[in-house]
């Protein structure tokens, strides 16, 4: 919001071993389309030569995210090929590229106001693109995956205002101040229209407006902004709490903040050899690098996208936990001893399940009842459902970010509690805090203080939920004992060590690749797919792992 602040001490450049601007290679293909005249041939020959940064001067890019952006390229083009056609079949004139980003600036102030600005530039992001006769602009905003039907009506008022009144804008340099003078749009356009675009599949969805134009004009667009925007740009701008989580990653104020925990040695991790840019790390994080380094930083860094759907047993445990977060976040707090299981009818319904998974999960959750921990819970007890709890190590400079299912307080004591589904019963073999390092990380973060409280006084517990009548486990973890610390310390170290000295990200096939979301655009992963095919889809396969909370799709 306030880009002309200083940390201090300064925050040094670092950089990354690859891109992590998922659309930046993209961007830069459809400039030498749509700005140089490059035929879409010409663009995807340049991409099969790069080895390193896609004509440019940054990161290099990964292999598999330059095949990903040559998939995303011809999908886009077509995308507005078509939209284009549509669109003159309505009576609209072409829209053409727009070399330079859209901005609305004011003039700037003799005298701050009560916010402590003179001047204010709002922006947007995307591809934007004018008629010849000033009459229609239209901005389209890329997703990852599939294009997406609505956006917060605070974004499209933004956006509807800047397209309206604002004008191209030469890009500044860093530390630059703007012109004093306002942005000038000599003739606002008559209809402004906005897209979202899929790049995985090349479906487009109108933001802005209704049919057949799919659009808005200038004063409907500053009534949207006064609307849906204004109040959200107020409390974005003078709102002063903070909320510890991803955003840590590239907050510039983090040396200052009081408010995210310092866990130094959480693990006992040593430093890359290189220096690199901060980043965060999860258990999400771990496992899927265990698995792949490239599926890590494709699907966790880069959230490739390529649509294919999860199997039964991840969408069985996704439709239980969904049931149980809501049920455990109603106010007052009540226990699961008393409620009903759902039907598996109703559930099916709801979900994506197909009967049997459906029957499965309803088993799962009558098994629950005994096992939730709000059963007789005083009302004075704090209840957080999928909260987030996060940490800094200082001398890894990384984020540690964790989401249990469940953290409630009994007695004064915090409890962590994960909850997993499983057709399979606990491998006694192994022990609990290495099938599960999540159990892991919450006794180190609780062990470090993370939470705020005596590690002897807290809980980690594992809810291990089947559909078999009395053969779910509950399991608990003491962070106050010297050899469970000293256990999760080597699972964790083990895990994130690998990680932070990669800097290749090489692809390592196995039978994960089956389900990687990114494995589309992978040749080794799709060679070991089609070398290896699954006979049949196992419905439990992977229902022991990490419950994925996947992040929005971009």
């Amino acid at each position: 919001m306030r880009p002309q602040l200083m940390a201090e001490p300064a925050v040094p450049f670092l950089p990354t071993p690859y891109e992590e601007f998922t659309f930046g290679p993209l961007f830069t293909a459809l400039d030498l389309v749509e700005h140089h005249g490059w035929s879409i041939e010409r663009v995807r020959a340049e991409i099969r030569r790069t080895r390193g940064p896609f004509r440019g001067h940054g990161a290099s890019v990964h292999p598999v995210h330059l095949a990903w952006t040559a998939h995303a390229l011809e999908r886009y083009v077509a995308a507005r090929t078509r939209e284009q056609a549509a669109a003159e079949e309505s009576g609209l004139p072409p829209t053409a590229a727009i070399k330079h980003p859209w901005t609305w600036r004011t003039r700037r102030s003799d005298s701050p106001d009560s916010r402590g600005a003179r001047q204010y530039e709002h922006t947007l992001w995307g591809r934007v693109y004018a008629s010849d006769d000033g009459t229609v602009r239209d901005l389209w905003i890329p997703s990852l995956g599939r294009a997406k039907p609505s956006r917060p009506d605070a974004e499209i008022g933004a956006v509807a205002q800047v397209m309206a009144y604002g004008a191209p804008t030469r890009r500044r340099r860093a530390r630059d101040e703007p012109p004093a003078e306002a942005s000038d749009t000599v003739r606002p356009p008559v209809l402004v229209r906005v897209f979202d675009v899929g790049c995985a599949d090349g479906s487009v969805e109108p933001l802005l407006g209704a049919a057949p134009r799919f659009g808005e004009g200038p004063v409907e667009a500053r009534k949207r902004f006064e609307a849906d925007a204004v109040p959200a740009f107020l409390a974005a701008t003078t709102a002063t709490g903070t909320q510890p989580g991803e955003s840590c990653v590239d907050c510039k104020a983090i040396v200052g903040c009081a408010d995210l925990r310092r866990t130094p040695s959480l693990w006992g991790g040593r430093p890359p050899s290189a220096a690199r840019k901060r980043r965060s790390v999860s258990v999400w994080d771990l496992r899927l690098y265990a698995e792949c380094p490239a599926q890590y930083h494709l699907v966790r860094r880069l959230h490739l996208n390529d649509l294919s759907t999860e199997n039964q047993g991840a969408r069985r445990g996704r439709a239980v936990d969904s049931w149980l977060d809501a049920r455990h976040g109603e106010q007052p707090v009540r226990g699961c001893r008393d409620r009903a299981a759902p039907d598996p009818a109703a559930l099916r319904s709801s979900t994506d399940l197909d009967d049997a998974s459906a029957r499965e999960a309803v088993e799962m959750l009558a098994e629950h009842r005994l096992l939730c921990p709000l059963n007789g819970l005083d009302a004075d007890e704090r209840v957080l459902v999928q909260h987030r709890v996060a940490a800094y190590v200082p001398e890894l400079d990384v984020v540690v970010l964790a989401v249990p299912d469940l953290l409630y307080t009994h007695r004064g004591r915090w409890i962590w509690r994960e909850t997993k589904t499983s057709a399979r019963p606990l491998w006694e073999r192994e022990s609990l805090l290495r099938t599960y390092p999540q159990l892991a990380l919450a006794v180190l973060l609780f062990h470090a203080g993370a939470l705020g409280d005596d590690p002897r006084r807290s809980w980690v517990e594992l809810e291990h939920l089947r559909e078999s009548r009395g053969k779910s486990r509950l399991e608990h973890l003491d962070p106050g004992r010297a050899e469970v610390v000293d256990e999760a310390r080597n699972v964790i170290a083990g895990l994130a060590q690998p990680l932070l000295d990669d800097t290749t990200y090489e692809p390592r096939t196995g039978r994960h690749c089956h389900g990687c979301r990114a494995r589309t655009w992978c040749r080794p992963g799709t060679a070991y797919v089609l070398d290896q095919p699954l006979a049949h889809v196992d419905a439990s396969s992977r229902a022991d792992g990490p419950t994925v909370h996947a992040p929005p799709q971009r």
